[in-house]
C-alpha cells in the first residue's frame, strides 16, 4: 500500500491553502482533483493557489461541510488533514465526522491518506470506518496512516 499513488480521482477534503490537491493535480497530470472545505475563506485560497499552479482546469473547489459534493464511490484517493480544535479547544468530533464520511466517499480499493496529531490515535477509527490500515510515519507529533477502502 505504500507505494506512490496514481489515483485519477483525488479529493482534498478540508483543503485550507489547497497545497495537498495541487500537489497532487501537480503530480497525477490526468486527475481530476475536488477540494472541499466549509471555509470561505479557505475555498478563496484553495482556488487562487490552483491558479497560480495553472491546474484550475482539474482542480475543482467547492465550499462544502465534508464530502457532500463529491460522488458516491468517485474517489480513487482522498487526503485528509483534519481539524483537531475548535478555538482553543481540542476537539475531536469534525475529525472523526470526516473520516467517516469517506467511507461513502471512497471507491471500493481506494486510499484515504491522512494525517494527524500523534496524541488523537485515529487509527482504530479509521480501520473500522475505512479497512486495512497501515502507518507510513510518526514521530511525536504527526502521525501518517494510508487505508484501503474494503471492496
Amino acid at each position: 500500500m505504500t507505494e506512490k499513488p496514481q489515483a485519477r480521482r483525488i479529493v482534498d477534503l478540508g483543503c485550507g491553502n489547497g497545497v495537498l490537491g495541487v500537489a497532487a493535480a501537480l503530480a497525477n497530470p490526468r486527475a481530476e482533483v475536488i477540494a472541499t472545505d466549509q471555509s470561505f475563506a479557505a475555498v478563496a485560497a484553495t482556488q487562487l493557489t490552483a491558479d497560480r499552479a495553472g491546474v484550475t482546469d482539474r482542480v475543482t473547489v467547492h465550499r462544502a461541510d465534508g464530502t457532500e459534493t463529491v460522488p458516491d464511490g468517485w474517489a480513487e484517493l482522498i487526503l485528509l488533514n483534519p481539524p483537531f480544535h475548535s478555538g482553543s479547544t481540542v476537539h475531536t468530533g469534525v475529525a472523526h465526522r470526516l473520516i467517516r464520511s469517506c467511507a461513502r466517499a471512497l471507491a471500493p480499493g481506494g486510499e484515504l491518506r491522512i494525517v494527524f496529531n500523534s496524541s488523537l490515535g485515529y487509527r482504530s477509527l479509521v480501520e473500522r470506518t475505512i479497512g486495512p490500515t497501515e502507518q507510513l510515519a510518526r514521530d511525536r507529533t504527526f502521525t501518517v496512516l494510508v487505508a484501503r477502502c474494503r471492496d
